[in-house]
């Protein structure tokens, strides 16, 4: 029997509330499928009126496959993301703050996805119930299936607030390989290409890759924005959304009070530590 949607996002906000300090957890609002949408989710609202709704067809949506199941928490945990990082606490000035804020979302939702997947007590349960015994390499393969399905919809729009669809896609991939160097407590850069051979593998996926591929374009001037836009949300608390356990700190901190010198002296340290490994990587 198939698992609707709604069950995807109610155990993905009860798994989240459970990498926080009990007693501390956001409570992670939501609402399912009462009202109409023309979005599958959206975040709404500030302060204590915070909310992620989610549309009736999209929580009545048949998950019968692992390939399903990830497509359904991509959307859920980029929505999770714009809450983690209270985005509707900012005012956008133009379009470029709209693409940033979204590219970190999807960046950052890829994070949590993985973090759901990997420690998300009722998310493990619903990939065993999928008949899915976890398997590092079919993941990966499944998520390349989930990607595809975004890119040919959700990121397929002609819109100037959202990056194009291969640069979305990108933004993703980065996110599951930024959670594998926190888990793995180390930068291997030959693991990442392995990786990220798997996430593009789709067929489909990957001749897009090839035929759009001067369209690729992951912006520094994104990460620059949104971290400005992160340091205003954040003001002088330590986090934006504090209270995680120690263990998940590393994977979904939401602390942002870094400069443009300590962001350098970072890429630096990649770029040197993938030259020691044999790769040399181009300026950022």
């Amino acid at each position: 029997m198939p698992i609707k949607g709604r069950e995807i996002v109610q155990a993905a906000r009860w798994d989240l509330r459970s990498f926080f300090v009990k007693g501390i957890a956001p409570k992670f609002k939501v609402e399912l499928g009462q009202r109409a949408m023309r979005e599958h989710a959206t975040y709404s609202g500030r302060g204590d009126k915070a909310i992620l709704c989610f549309s009736k067809d999209f929580c009545s949506y048949d998950v019968s496959s692992i390939d399903d199941y990830n497509f359904v928490l991509m959307i859920i945990s980029h929505e999770f993301a714009h809450y983690f990082h209270k985005h509707n606490e900012h005012t956008d000035v133009d379009s470029f703050d709209t693409k940033s804020i979204e590219a970190w979302a999807d960046f950052f939702g890829a994070k949590i996805m993985m973090s759901l997947a990997t420690f998300g007590k009722n998310n493990i349960r619903i990939c065993r119930e999928l008949g899915f015994n976890f398997h590092s390499g079919d993941m990966l393969d499944s998520m390349s299936n989930a990607l595809y399905r975004l890119a040919a919809s959700l990121f397929d729009a002609e819109d100037t607030r959202y990056s194009n669809r291969i640069t979305r896609v990108g933004y993703c991939a980065a996110g599951v390989t930024s959670f594998l160097d926190s888990y793995w407590k180390d930068f291997n850069f030959s693991r990442s290409l392995d990786v990220l051979a798997r996430l593009y593998s789709h067929e489909t996926l990957s001749e897009w890759l090839t035929a759009e591929s001067h369209d690729f374009s992951l912006d520094r001037g994104v990460i620059e924005r949104v971290n400005k836009i992160h340091n205003k949300i954040q003001g002088y608390q330590l986090d934006i959304t504090g209270g995680l356990k120690p263990e998940f700190i590393k994977y979904l901190g939401t602390s942002y009070k870094t400069t443009p010198e300590i962001r350098d002296l970072y890429l630096r340290t990649r770029r040197e530590q993938a030259k020691r490994q044999g790769f040399d990587l181009p300026d950022f």
